[in-house]
């Protein structure tokens, strides 16, 4: 088959030829969807053969790094790149145990294909690379800048080391690279923004003219013997042509909606691809869209001719980075999942590393009964672990207390598949209660175990305190019968909005954080009264005084976001409070009843890791929890980080995030971790850390 079609290559091309004139192809050749819907946008694809292929793109955006796959003319597979993060922008082969990837931060892999094995490679800065290749081992050129500041770089690798290297006229300060691509050392080519096209000769680079017609972005350039092809444009195509060193010629095609790849094969005419699936290509002088083109109205980034004539082009929503294809045309190839080596998804377990412990990342709710890994959450907010060690989640806006069972699949305990408050008979208000599948809830956002074996939950849009015994299944609301503010007896006792709760350590006294009252009240479990012990109304005032007196600041109204967090010391003797929009973290000394700031300057910002935790900003912190190893820990939740403070010696330091809101950085270090909002905080009996990871509908864990 491999010599039939190679023989056939010049017939399928010019089958492609005749789609564009309106002809029709030979049965055996058709468009094919070979991939559709990969996580990151595909952006370059290049091989050696029909049956070795590489595309690589953006992060898949699910803790395995950047797109990056071979085929093998049976399957595609995922190369361990050894990157944890960030986009793959392109791909080049230089020689047949070499084979470059560029991308973003900086980063160029080389892979062996004999081995299987991935180098990055030390370079001189962390701009954006857009483009690679390279006439030798010792002759690679990458190419670049930085998006937003519109400027360049050219690097050079001399099979030893890169190397910056300067533009003719200073260029590198007003034009950002996109594509490099010669046919030797002595004829390379690059294009970039603004119509600007570059010449090296071996020795120097010189600019070269282009026409005023061609003067908008040219993203790739390809060169075949004497002629060179380079296209662009916006809202528009262009497409850019020299033959044997003839100055350049500029088309505009006004019914391509933009060019971004072009290919020169060794025999048959040029393919472009671009926006809304466009494909084009050269017949003669003339460029014609194809009559058959490829079902997608997703933007081609790149495409690639390979020896026996079949078109591959590569592409998704590159705006977004996102829903990536890889098209074909020719005979059929096979179409199959992407296989994904375990090195990928397997975590890593030294200690520091962070990983998804659960939610696929995918918002919303598909059901209990799902492995950990494929359970769509909707925005968890905290979770515990029983005596036991079972694991329990709070799925937020699924209104759902959701437990880990036997066989590592999720399970709903508590909650129904809409929100509200209580069964229909309000069961839930009597003892024993009601089963805890019938007790429908509205935006739960604590729980921990209770000296009687029951799981307490902060029922917080329902003004509730509920219980779950896991003996009966069974629901009971201990305090609140809708919103208000009372002391007194449970469970007449009212509150509003409560959000957090923190359990004494001999277990018979609990702290709730009454977020519609600004207070912070104390139930005695024994006797089932509530009293008042800190706050007044909204603001902040009372430091260095009775805390009775305080003023706290979380958001208020009907439907605010909860905010505030709890914890107690081991003693006992000192409650810790989360006060949000104050951007600090207050103590109270229980026994002499007064309060004062522990952390947090007042003024929303990130400072002082690494110093006193009194000068250090925060900003929006939430959830407090006491690590095994007596640190204090913060959820700094729109500092996208989670905080420590050693209470003897006042000392903060970041221990997981980047401070970038997003989803990165899963079998690393988890100080390279990227989180989206992160409003929970738990350890486990071992020790481990675990990150509500809220607006990335995730669970992270940190080994200890």
């Amino acid at each position: 088959m491999a010599r039939s079609m190679t023989r056939g290559a010049v017939a399928l091309l010019v089958g492609l030829v005749a789609l564009g004139c309106g002809g029709e192809a030979p049965p055996s050749f058709a468009w094919q969807a070979v991939q559709s819907q990969l996580p990151g946008a595909m952006l370059s694809v290049w091989g050696t053969s029909a049956t070795d292929v590489y595309a690589v793109g953006a992060d898949a955006g699910d803790g395995t790094g950047p797109m990056a796959m071979r085929f093998d003319g049976t399957h595609w597979n995922r190369l361990d790149t050894g990157a944890i993060r960030g986009d793959l922008w392109w791909v080049s082969g230089v020689t047949p145990t070499q084979v470059y990837m560029v991308g973003s931060g900086g980063t160029v892999l080389r892979f062996d294909p004999t081995t299987g094995a991935s180098q990055r490679l030390t370079t001189p800065g962390t701009a954006t690379l857009f483009g690679v290749w390279g006439s030798g081992e010792r002759d690679v050129w990458a190419v670049g800048g930085d998006v937003d500041n519109v400027t360049g770089v050219l690097w050079h690798w001399d099979g030893t080391a890169w190397t910056a290297q300067d533009a003719p006229g200073g260029l590198n300060t007003s034009t950002l690279w996109y594509k490099v691509h010669g046919t030797a050392a002595n004829d390379v080519t690059v294009c970039g923004t603004n119509g600007r096209i570059l010449h090296y000769d071996g020795t120097r680079w010189t600019q070269e003219t282009v026409p005023s017609e061609g003067q908008g972005p040219i993203f790739t350039v390809y060169t075949r013997g004497t002629q060179r092809l380079a296209v662009g444009g916006q809202g528009n195509g262009l497409v850019l042509s020299s033959t044997s060193g003839a100055p350049w010629q500029v088309q505009r095609l006004d019914t391509a909606a933009g060019l971004n790849g072009v290919f020169i094969p060794a025999t048959g005419s040029p393919i472009a691809v671009g926006n809304s699936g466009e494909v084009f290509q050269r017949r003669g002088t003339t460029w014609t869209a194809v009559a058959r083109p490829p079902q997608t109205q997703l933007n081609f980034h790149s495409v690639w001719v390979d020896p026996t004539g079949a078109v591959w082009a590569v592409g998704g929503n590159i705006d977004a980075l996102s829903q990536g294809v890889i098209y074909h045309f020719g005979s059929t190839v096979p179409v199959s999942p992407v296989v994904t080596p375990d090195a990928l998804t397997r975590c890593p377990t030294g200690s520091g590393v962070i990983c998804t412990w659960a939610g696929s990342g995918v918002e919303g709710f598909n059901g209990d009964g799902h492995s950990l890994a494929t359970s769509a959450l909707y925005w968890p907010y905290d979770m515990t672990f029983g005596p036991d060690g079972t694991p329990y989640v709070l799925d937020w806006n699924n209104h759902r207390v959701r437990r880990v069972n036997a066989t590592q699949q999720f399970e709903t305990i508590v909650g129904t598949d809409a929100p509200g408050d209580g069964p229909p008979d309000n069961g839930d208000l009597m003892m024993p209660g009601a089963p805890g599948t019938t007790v429908a809830m509205n935006h739960p956002t604590d729980l921990m175990f209770l000296p009687s074996g029951k799981l307490l939950v902060v029922s917080w849009h329902n003004h509730k305190l509920r219980t779950w015994d896991p003996a009966t299944g069974s629901v009971y609301v201990l305090m609140g019968r809708g919103p208000g503010n009372t002391d007194g007896a449970l469970p007449t006792a009212l509150l509003k909005q409560d959000t957090r709760a923190a359990l004494d350590a001999a277990h018979n006294v609990l702290y709730v954080l009454d977020q519609g009252n600004s207070r912070i009240r104390r139930i005695d479990l024994a006797a089932g009264m509530a009293t008042t012990i800190a706050g007044s109304m909204r603001g902040f005032a009372g430091d260095g005084g009775p805390a009775a007196m305080a003023q706290f600041n979380w958001a208020t109204g009907e439907n605010p976001e909860p905010e505030g967090g709890l914890a107690l010391d081991a003693m006992g003797t000192h409650l810790y409070i989360a006060d949000t929009e104050n951007e600090r973290i207050r103590v109270i000394d229980l026994v002499a009843g007064t309060i004062s700031t522990f952390a947090g300057t007042g003024t929303a910002g990130f400072a002082g890791d690494g110093g006193p935790a009194a000068m250090a900003q925060l900003r929006n912190p939430q959830d407090l929890q006491f690590g095994p190893d007596g640190r204090l820990y913060v959820a700094d939740t729109d500092n996208e980080r989670i905080r420590a403070i050693d209470v003897g010696t006042g000392i903060i330091t970041t221990v997981v995030g980047t401070g970038r809101r997003g989803y990165g950085g899963d079998r690393g270090p988890a100080l390279q971790a990227d989180l989206n909002r992160p409003h929970g905080i738990a350890f486990d009996t071992n020790g481990n850390l675990y990150v509500s990871d809220t607006l990335n509908n995730r669970i992270r864990r940190v080994w200890h």
